[in-house]
């Protein structure tokens, strides 16, 4: 069982939790009150279409007893960051009420913008004796299936559609479709992005060290949260028309540590 949480990278949190559920584990999205916001990321995991019948997960928890439930339930956490981190009251809550946590994950971002996030929640992990990796990224870009019709592995084609600026929607479904692919670098060598994780290089769909693909964040997230031993990475884009294969995830992250 698996809980995600965290103030930021909504589409990482959505893209993890339908391919988790995909292969049979069970997610818990913490996330804010109200049914607008629940249809709202069904729409963007599964679509909008008429005929579009909705799985039974992930759950989607806001309050404060079904919050309680699902971490009492869970073996992992992943917390998702984009331009701040998780405060320590919050991160307390969570490793208190979650007696059978083994592993936590935090995607953060690259550079120093949350870097003492990150040492403090080492500090807290450490202190519980609880598993963290660290994954880092640069500009989130994509998340859709691109050309790719019945994906199983990023947002429906709705989400494209969410996409206002004409030339950004392009250039998303073109990394979609193109850029699939991940490299992993131990450690924390790149410069971050300057507007959080948003954007990046928004005008191309082109590779490179400081950009990372929303699947392939999500990707590494589920990855990492069932190994045995703590990951500390950044995430990079590379070429692909497919991402890798769960056994290939295994071997890039098992050869970063």
């Amino acid at each position: 069982n698996l809980v995600l949480v965290g103030p930021g990278a909504l589409e990482v949190k959505l893209i993890s939790a339908k391919m988790a559920e995909i292969v049979g584990d069970r997610c818990s999205i913490v996330s804010p009150p109200g049914e607008k916001f629940v249809q709202q990321c069904q729409r963007l995991m599964y679509g909008n279409g008429k005929d579009v019948k909705y799985p039974e997960g992930p759950k989607f928890v806001s309050t404060a007893a079904d919050i309680g439930d699902a971490l009492k339930a869970a073996q992992g956490i992943i917390i998702t960051c984009e331009r701040e981190g998780m405060g320590d009251s919050m991160v307390d809550t969570l490793l208190s009420n979650a007696p059978d946590v083994q592993h936590v994950c935090l995607l953060s971002c690259m550079g120093g913008r949350l870097r003492t996030a990150e040492e403090s929640l080492q500090k807290k992990c450490a202190s519980a004796d609880v598993t963290l990796s660290i994954i880092r990224a640069g500009g989130l870009q994509g998340g859709g299936p691109g050309e790719v019709e019945g994906s199983q592995f990023g947002l429906s084609k709705y989400f494209d559609n969410t996409i206002i600026d004409l030339l950004e929607a392009r250039t998303s479904m073109a990394f979609d479709k193109f850029t699939l692919g991940a490299k992993v670098t131990p450690g924390n060598p790149f410069p971050g992005p300057s507007r959080g994780l948003f954007g990046g290089a928004s005008s191309s769909f082109a590779p490179s060290d400081t950009t990372t693909g929303r699947t392939a964040a999500a990707q590494a997230l589920l990855t990492a949260i069932k190994m045995d031993t703590a990951i500390d990475i950044s995430l990079s884009s590379e070429k692909g028309e497919m991402p890798p294969t769960a056994e290939e995830w295994n071997s890039l992250l098992s050869l970063s540590k």
